[in-house]
């Protein structure tokens, strides 16, 4: 008779357990839902997107129009708020001259049609279930005409952002996201306020666009292993010993600027990515290939040092980065990762080569 309450207990401990495991696969299941629509589905619409900047935030308008997985591209419509200054020069002042004439150039790239990338990655998706609490709410309001539910993605470590993703609930297809920091701060979303899934609205408005797009083939970075990354360096890359918890090497690609061929490793925790690359080559700045002191982009750098080794730190938009030069190579890591978490990283690399 004293066994009942015991067996009682561990049927309700059971019980609980496989309820709250079934909402998690559920859960799952819906991420990888919306990443199939993301994929699948045809839409063309119009967004809002806002972003936090190193200035301040900035919003703009985008059209987005996606027939398949390789047929997807984006390209801004408008800059919400931008001032007519901007595009102005003054004469006496080479300074402004300057900053006008990057400010002229960026915006000419933006508004061009650039490839519109899927969110997530089968791959992605099972790190994200690894390192994320997901949580599905039946919301059943309407964004752009279309009844949506949402997906809040929380993380399980400190200092990680928080997603939530409203998604269509007829097919998966993303109509808002909004990305909140470690502090519970909106930093960036996006929300589309017009939309269109019909199959022929998007043929014609394709037909239409098609010669302005120029859609081009799918070219992927060139993925290699660690010893083909070695023989571009003539040494074996250095990989860090610390980590920030949750996070893993997701690939090794071989990039090309002018005649140099650095060699980047991304690390991922599903949903958040830092890169770090390294080049036995001359290059004329961290990771931008720009002069020293052109504009004031490269200007009063912050220096630390760690060892006997002295590091850049840079703050580039959401990016928190470091750049530094030991034994020949360029070494310079960048993702929205906290300083303090970086930073760990670079002393892992530096303190593992002052050993050997």
């Amino acid at each position: 008779m004293r066994t009942k309450p015991i067996s009682v207990f561990c049927y309700c401990i059971l019980f609980v357990f496989i309820l709250s495991s079934s909402y998690l696969f559920a859960d799952v299941d819906t991420l990888k839902r919306i990443a199939e629509g993301e994929s699948d589905v045809a839409y063309i619409g119009l967004r809002l997107k806002t972003s936090s900047t190193s200035s301040g935030s900035r919003t703009v308008e985008e059209m987005v129009i996606h027939r398949n997985s390789e047929d997807s591209y984006r390209k801004f419509v408008s800059i919400i708020g931008a001032p007519k200054a901007l595009t102005e020069e003054n004469d006496q002042d080479k300074k402004q001259v300057d900053r006008n004439r990057d400010t002229r150039n960026r915006r000419g790239r933006e508004f061009r049609w650039q490839r519109h990338r899927s969110q997530f990655s089968i791959k992605e998706i099972e790190l994200i279930a690894q390192n994320y609490e997901l949580e599905l709410r039946h919301w059943g309001e309407n964004i752009a005409g279309h009844q949506t539910d949402l997906l809040i993605i929380k993380p399980k470590h400190a200092n990680r952002s928080t997603k939530h993703i409203y998604f269509a609930r007829k097919n998966g297809v993303i109509l808002r996201v909004e990305d909140l920091d470690a502090a519970g701060i909106l930093r960036n979303m996006f929300v589309y306020n017009r939309i269109s899934f019909e199959q022929k609205v998007v043929e014609t408005k394709w037909k239409n666009l098609q010669k302005d797009i120029n859609p081009q083939p799918w070219h992927n970075l060139p993925i290699i292993t660690l010893a083909e990354a070695g023989k571009i360096l003539k040494r074996k890359p250095i990989q860090p010993t610390y980590l920030p918890p949750g996070f893993q090497l997701a690939d090794l690609y071989k990039l090309q600027i002018r005649d140099n061929h650095p060699v980047r490793l991304k690390y991922t925790d599903g949903l958040l990515d830092f890169s770090i690359y390294q080049t036995t080559g001359t290059v004329r700045s961290e990771n931008t290939n720009r002069p020293p002191n052109r504009g004031d982009r490269n200007r009063d750098v912050p220096m630390i040092t760690i060892g006997d080794t002295s590091v850049r730190k840079h703050r580039r938009g959401p990016d928190n980065g470091f750049g530094w030069k030991s034994d020949g190579v360029n070494f310079f890591i960048s993702g929205p990762i906290p300083h303090s978490e970086l930073q760990k990283v670079v002393e892992s690399i530096i303190i593992k080569k002052d050993k050997k």
